[in-house]
């Protein structure tokens, strides 16, 4: 049954130089984001197909990452996510639908800050970590062993390799990140391995100001490629798998006494091409709360 559903993809880069950066030594950063996403159109290749399978795709995500300062260029982060839902419902009568719930990944990472300069204002780190499944047993509904576009993890160990470029101008109250992020994955205990991927994000920010605007408000357009290879299933190419896609996402960015961010971001996609043909993505909403402590 072919059920690959683009749209159930969880990760979703955070911008802003506090949630980028190396942190300062002995400060605890905490971030968390909600996101919603969902899809109900079918690909094949870059143009809309009229395969009808699965009427519509949906899920809600919880992710929670903290981190903490060693030093004053290393930092070390523990991120994990809890899936409320990863729901398929199929256009048969009467109607079905196979929905998966539970925690996703636990992803353990040291971030080292490989360039600063304060002066010219131009930071760049990088970061290295484990992928940990919460579980490697697969979930079932029903006596029926639910597809992996619907499990909250795979169940498969892996590695996750980030980096980040931060140019500030702070006489024009712009900033400009270049983010990378790429998820190597093994295979899990039934031989399925998940392709790998790469996420790449150009994020322009702008601090607003007017007279009539207090001054702790920020915009934030970002421009995602999201590249993943075709999963394997014991080691062969599974069929209708592998995609490139691309996003834009304006996000408003708020400060709360000059403590708490908290962001909201809408994911717009602009370009979709699949390997054979999948579910794509439609648009996606994202609330983000961060804050630092210093201990």
């Amino acid at each position: 049954m072919l059920t690959h559903a683009q749209c159930l993809s969880s990760v979703n880069p955070v911008g802003g130089t506090n949630n980028l950066l190396v942190l300062e030594k002995n400060s605890l950063r905490i971030i968390s984001f909600y996101k919603y996403g969902q899809g109900n159109q079918y690909y094949e290749g870059n143009s809309v197909s009229d395969f009808e399978l699965i009427e519509k795709a949906f899920y809600n995500y919880l992710s929670a990452s903290v981190g903490y300062g060693l030093t004053w260029k290393t930092s070390v982060e523990l991120e994990t996510g809890y899936f409320f839902n990863k729901t398929q419902d199929y256009n048969l009568a009467p109607g079905y639908r196979l929905s998966g719930h539970g925690l996703s990944n636990f992803i353990l990472s040291v971030k080292h800050s490989l360039y600063s300069n304060p002066f010219k204002r131009i930071y760049i780190t990088g970061s290295a970590g484990t992928k940990i499944p919460s579980s490697q047993k697969l979930q079932w509904d029903n006596n029926v062993k639910l597809p992996v576009e619907v499990q909250p993890t795979i169940g498969a160990f892996g590695a996750v390799f980030t980096s980040s470029f931060v140019k500030e101008n702070s006489e024009t109250s712009m900033r400009y990140f270049l983010t990378n992020r790429t998820e190597l994955n093994g295979s899990n205990k039934e031989g399925y391995r998940p392709g790998t991927s790469v996420y790449t994000s150009f994020y322009i920010s702008r601090h607003l100001r007017a007279p009539w605007l207090k001054d702790n408000w920020t915009a934030i357009v970002q421009i995602r490629n999201e590249i993943r290879s075709p999963d394997k299933i014991s080691g062969k190419t599974k069929e209708s798998s592998g995609s490139t896609l691309f996003f834009v996402a304006p996000q408003l960015n708020y400060v709360l006494k000059d403590n708490w961010y908290l962001s909201a971001m809408v994911d717009l996609h602009v370009y979709q091409n699949f390997k054979g043909t999948q579910l794509g993505a439609s648009p996606g909403i994202t609330f983000i709360i961060s804050r630092t402590l210093r201990l």
